[in-house]
């Protein structure tokens, strides 16, 4: 091949060359999506007493909310978790609160706006087929996740190729990342579960596809088509963020440059169709739980309405602790909380530090409930009145302290952050000793960022600053949080960056490509990335290998 040949293609060279790229284009991205669908077609947990195409408590807290709303009509899912069916339904991730009729029910802890989507092409097949989730789990679970995870692979490759083809790399460097893309992520894995983590991706690698295109333009005169890219933007960004919380900052910075490119496009096709997804996401929840707040954010009670100072004495708590009502704290009660007849059981919350003790005080006669916490570390002896806003608590509930021993190692969370923040990068859970491509990455992220070459300063700037901010944010989480995602074959919290980081790798590919001992460089990072996401291709809900086989005199 000549130098001419080896040397990257611009988009304004000749179409035989756009021609080429594209041929190879689609020959990866037909195989990986065939591997993918072939997956789906044969989904079942193996590891599971019962034959299920359910993984584990995480999509089938999901499913279940599938089929709550289909076949039950309902948002809450009590009678979908009953135990004694073929297939286990229930699931630690849930929470339970009042419903609009008044009584307690189970929901799913999960942003509802994906079971909804789920929901509705379940709703389809059932109408067109008459095929229902629970006769027929395998048949109904395995064409709805080739459709919705099949069409997320799908844009993820495409948006990834139309990437690509922005950046003047040589071919290898191309195709290189693509390949990387399809066959050595843990996003592969993920492929065959219902999650958040793919919808999320796909939609982060169309939302840098949009702000690379329209950042690549020297000035604000943007061709009039581009509006369409605006509104892809508004559209796959605030995916994005609908699905992994954090990708807020990719909306933010998705906003900024088409704002700085055009405030016309911005505010005519950006922001109205970030506006219907936004609509989407907050509506949903507040139609499943009368709160515009995700059950995330309800794992501790609300500010306190009322508050009584006592003098140290026992029998005030004695009387709490045998169930009664003090008559100082019922006196100072708001109205809406002096209840006829009342139930009162210790708190009991891993959240709760070990200087407060909580009382749950429910209505006899109703599921009203509210909480008093006296504050042991106060200078003050004060007993305070907390409307009930921890939904995470219940009676039975895998997250309460009283089940620690009981909790999956990971579950009972890391202590030393900074023991947990070498486990995230290098160690049984890290980004880097799992998926060595990204070592690439990191260094693209500096070539980048100093290279006049790409002209894409600002991408690898952002690559980075996004990066660092998720990690900390997650290594900067309390004790119970530092869990690196739960039982998971990869720290799957950071997986909607890997668009970002792929994009990122082209420069030092391109560089290492110059030489037969670069390429084999290359190559090796993958071949070791594919080996490590394969461990876990059937069911993405197993550890790391690497934690499987961590000494166990190491800490974890």
């Amino acid at each position: 091949m000549s130098s001419a040949n080896r040397q990257a293609c611009p988009t304004e060279l000749p179409a035989f060359c756009q021609q080429r790229h594209w041929s190879i284009y689609w020959i990866l991205i037909a195989c990986s999506l065939a591997v993918i669908c072939g997956r789906i077609a044969t989904v079942q947990n193996h590891l599971a007493k019962n034959e299920t195409p359910f993984f584990c408590a995480n999509d089938r807290s999901r499913w279940a909310t599938v089929r709550a709303l289909v076949d039950e009509k309902k948002v809450y899912i009590d009678d979908v978790i009953t135990r004694g069916q073929g297939i286990n339904w229930d699931s630690i991730d849930k929470v339970k609160h009042l419903g609009r009729d008044g009584k307690m029910h189970a929901y799913s802890s999960k942003p509802p706006l994906l079971a909804s989507v789920v929901a509705a092409g379940y709703f389809a097949i059932k109408t067109l087929t008459g095929l229902t989730i629970t006769e027929d789990p395998f048949v109904v679970t395995r064409v709805l996740l080739l459709l919705l995870n099949g069409a997320c692979w799908f844009a993820l490759m495409y948006f990834l190729a139309k990437t690509i083809d922005c950046i003047s790399v040589r071919d290898w460097s191309r195709y290189y990342v693509l390949a990387c893309a399809g066959f050595g992520t843990f996003l592969s894995t993920f492929a065959v579960s219902l999650n958040n983590h793919l919808p999320a991706a796909a939609a982060a690698m169309a939302a840098v596809y949009c702000i690379t295109k329209i950042a690549r333009h020297p000035d604000s005169r943007l061709p009039q088509a581009t509006w369409r890219t605006f509104l892809l933007a508004g559209l796959a960004s605030s995916l994005a963020f609908a699905n992994e919380l954090p990708a807020l900052s990719l909306l933010a910075v998705t906003g900024l440059v088409c704002i700085l490119k055009s405030r016309q496009w911005t505010l005519t096709a950006f922001l109205p169709a970030m506006a219907v997804v936004l609509a989407a996401f907050l509506g949903t929840n507040y139609a499943f739980h009368s709160d515009w707040k995700m059950p995330y954010a309800h794992r501790s009670d609300a500010a306190a309405v009322a508050s009584v100072e006592i003098e140290p004495s026992g029998p005030v708590v004695e009387k709490l602790d045998k169930g009664g009502l003090p008559a100082l704290i019922e006196d100072a009660l708001p109205q809406a909380y002096r209840f006829s007849s009342v139930t009162i059981t210790p708190g009991d919350w891993p959240a709760t530090p070990n200087d407060v003790r909580r009382w749950n005080v429910k209505d006899g006669l109703s599921d009203n409930s509210f909480v008093i916490q006296h504050d042991l570390a106060s200078t003050r002896d004060l007993f305070s009145i907390h409307p009930r806003s921890n939904w995470y608590e219940y009676p039975g509930s895998y997250w309460l302290k009283s089940n620690f021993e009981k909790k999956s190692l990971v579950d009972r969370g890391q202590k030393d952050p900074l023991v947990y923040a070498f486990h995230v990068l290098l160690g049984h859970h890290g980004i880097f000793s799992l998926t060595p491509i990204w070592i690439l990455a990191l260094a693209g992220m500096m070539v980048l960022m100093v290279s006049k070459r790409y002209q894409l300063r600002w991408f690898g700037l952002m690559a980075i600053g996004l990066s660092v901010i998720v990690v900390t944010f997650y290594v900067m989480q309390p004790t119970l949080n530092r869990n690196y995602g739960g039982v998971s074959s990869g720290l799957r919290w950071v997986f909607w960056l890997y668009p970002l980081w792929l994009v990122c790798i082209l420069p030092m590919a391109d560089a290492l490509a110059q030489s037969k001992a670069g390429r084999f460089f290359c190559l090796f990072l993958l071949f070791a990335s594919v080996v490590s996401v394969s461990w876990s291709h059937l069911n993405p809900w197993v550890h790391p290998w690497l934690y499987q086989i961590w000494p166990a005199d190491l800490p974890l």
